[in-house]
């Protein structure tokens, strides 16, 4: 995996952006903006990301399994970097977020003041979630707007990357699921006993995220409907059905009690699009 990693590593640097995007005129200027901010929003997420494999990398025992998640954590850097470039070809930049949309992100990058052991472990078992709705969901809905050969190479190039990304999110679940059976997500996520301050802290930073990830995905289903669409039908089965079958390649997932609250939290965010979708 380490050699699969380092021979995958691409830059945005390796394009010339300046390309008109191919069928713009044919394009909606709404749709164009949905587009874009789909674009920006997903790079706000792939930040995050890189802060999550970042973590991973800092708690690895294995120099290998540090290097892999050293150079995951540029993927999603470098994944940003060009849906931001992408975003620019539709005429949107990173300030055309809706702003409480904006609001929410800022609040989940500022989340990571809290301990960092229990941010990886919480993060690490959800990460997962994220990338297969990203392979699943995001990422077809943009393709299916347009034929353009950059994005096409892009999106190609992110593929490879996330597949090599989920390879190692179904590993660690299951690694993880093995060392930690039996124990609750409290023990997991603390070195040692928590005193009364961190457990009330820890209740309002896992609080706070859940609010503005609510919040995030809720704008989103509301303002652009283009996502709201790709959530929906065909698309919305599938990645159910890939979360259903996660633990088929990570047999010990379940066993992860942080795994089986990040599945909790991912079907009460389901819930609330899927409410909001209806309504909107």
């Amino acid at each position: 995996m380490l050699d699969a990693v380092k021979g995958g590593q691409w830059s945005v640097g390796d394009f010339d952006w300046s390309v008109p995007l191919a069928g713009l005129d044919g394009i909606s200027s709404s749709d164009r903006r949905e587009a874009g901010r789909a674009l920006v929003f997903t790079a706000r997420l792939e930040r995050q990301a890189a802060n999550i494999f970042a973590l991973a990398a800092e708690f690895a025992d294995d120099p290998r399994v540090r290097a892999i998640y050293e150079l995951f954590a540029a993927d999603e850097r470098r994944h940003a970097d060009a849906e931001v470039l992408l975003a620019k070809r539709y005429g949107v930049g990173e300030d055309d977020l809706p702003v409480p949309l904006d609001l929410a992100m800022r609040v989940l990058e500022r989340g990571w003041n809290a301990p960092r052991r229990a941010l990886h472990e919480i993060s690490s078992a959800s990460i997962i979630l994220f990338e297969l709705a990203l392979d699943s969901l995001l990422i077809p809905a943009l393709k299916d707007l347009t034929n353009d050969p950059l994005q096409a190479r892009v999106f190609r190039l992110i593929d490879l990357d996330e597949s090599r990304h989920l390879a190692m999110d179904y590993w660690l679940l299951d690694t993880k699921g093995e060392r930690y059976a039996g124990r609750d997500a409290r023990s997991i996520m603390n070195e040692r006993p928590p005193t009364l301050l961190q457990r009330a802290r820890g209740r309002w930073e896992l609080v706070k995220t859940l609010g503005a990830m609510l919040v995030a995905f809720g704008t989103t289903t509301v303002t652009m409907p283009m996502l709201r669409k790709a959530a929906r039908g065909k698309r919305m089965d599938r990645y159910v059905a890939r979360v259903s079958a996660i633990p088929q390649k990570a047999p010990h997932a379940l066993d992860l009690a942080t795994f089986r609250m990040a599945m909790y939290g991912q079907r009460r965010i389901l819930a609330l699009m899927a409410r909001l979708g209806a309504n909107a």
